[in-house]
C-alpha cells in the first residue's frame, strides 16, 4: 500500500511488490537488468534483498531501496515525511513492466 504522504505512480503498477520480488528471487543471483523509463533510458540492475531484520526490499542504483510499503509511490519513505524520499518511480515502472512480460 503506497504512503499517502508521498506522490503515487500514475498509472499505478499492475503487479504487487511481492509478485516482482518473487520473480527477482527466481533470477540468477536474484538480479535482473532493466532499462529506466524516460529519455535517455539507461540500463540498471535490480536485486531482491533482505535487511538485517529480514525485511524484503528491491535494491536499485544509488543505494535506493524499494520496500513493500513504498511500492506504488514515485518516492520511497527514506527521510522525514515533510521531505522528499529517494526517487524510485523510474525503477518501479520498468520492474512492473518486466514482471508482466511473459518470460
Amino acid at each position: 500500500m503506497p504512503h499517502d504522504h508521498r506522490p503515487e505512480m500514475n498509472p499505478a503498477p499492475k503487479c504487487t511488490f511481492d509478485q516482482v520480488f518473487d520473480l527477482l528471487l527466481l533470477e540468477p543471483e536474484r538480479k535482473a537488468t532493466l532499462h529506466t523509463t524516460g529519455p535517455p533510458g539507461v540500463d540498471f540492475v535490480a536485486e531482491a534483498a533482505f535487511t538485517e531484520q529480514g525485511q524484503p526490499y528491491i535494491s536499485v542504483p544509488h543505494s535506493n531501496r524499494i520496500y513493500p510499503c513504498c511500492w506504488g509511490n514515485s518516492e520511497n519513505h527514506m527521510g522525514a515525511p515533510e521531505k522528499h524520499g529517494q526517487r524510485i518511480g523510474q525503477y518501479s515502472r520498468p520492474l512492473d513492466e518486466w514482471a508482466i512480460t511473459p518470460k
